[in-house]
């Protein structure tokens, strides 16, 4: 199967690909305060064409280290405007690695404090935070990284309805149940459920303390 982060076709237009990034930062440089007193949490994502698509694929370096600089901008003005309400709150920057185009910058407080508490599961590998891709993005360096798994998550459940549906077959999910990391049974009023987390990447949660 073609690997659907690639870059296959030739992007062209790498001037007004540039401008995009600044037209990004300057769109998100400002919190939105109203937002965030509704729901006590936002994001930004990096919704830039032709990058972020319904198929993503993943930016040059050269323009993933801009983007990286653009969102750290974003989260040193955000990181200012929730100090200025002196209470606690979460702030920080979930780099995707590989798949770069999946990274936002996260904040949340009051009842949505621990809302991201369990988003992640916590990263097993002695793994060093990617420099050699991102060490001389301006801003970076006082940033304290944790290694999270970037996980699909299959539920067992919706696997058998794929079966009987004829989508998929059982050898299908014999290779999920193979390759996952971890499973885990959720029981509800509906019954009980299994999901299977498959780790796809990592995950780096940034900020500066």
């Amino acid at each position: 199967m073609a690997n659907p982060w690639a870059n296959q076709k030739k992007i062209r237009g790498w001037k007004r690909r540039v401008k995009q990034i600044e037209q990004w930062k300057q769109r998100y440089l400002e919190l939105d305060m109203e937002e965030l007193e509704r729901n006590h949490r936002d994001y930004v994502k990096l919704w830039i064409d032709p990058f972020y698509r319904l198929t993503r694929r993943n930016p040059p370096v050269w323009y993933a280290r801009l983007l990286l600089a653009a969102m750290i901008e974003v989260y040193q003005s955000w990181s200012r405007q929730m100090s200025g309400l002196n209470e606690p709150y979460y702030l920080k920057i979930w780099l995707y690695h590989p798949h770069f185009i999946n990274s936002q910058v996260v904040v949340a407080y009051r009842e949505a404090l621990h809302f991201y508490d369990h988003t992640f599961d916590p990263g097993n590998d002695n793994k060093a935070f990617p420099t050699q891709l991102y060490g001389t993005v301006p801003g970076l360096q006082p940033f304290q990284w944790e290694l999270a798994v970037d996980a699909d998550r299959y539920w067992l459940s919706d696997l058998q309805k794929d079966i009987e549906w004829g989508f998929s077959r059982a050898r299908d999910i014999e290779a999920i149940q193979n390759k996952a990391y971890a499973s885990e049974t959720i029981r509800s009023g509906a019954g009980e459920d299994t999901v299977y987390k498959v780790s796809v990447g990592d995950v780096w949660l940034g900020e500066i303390v």
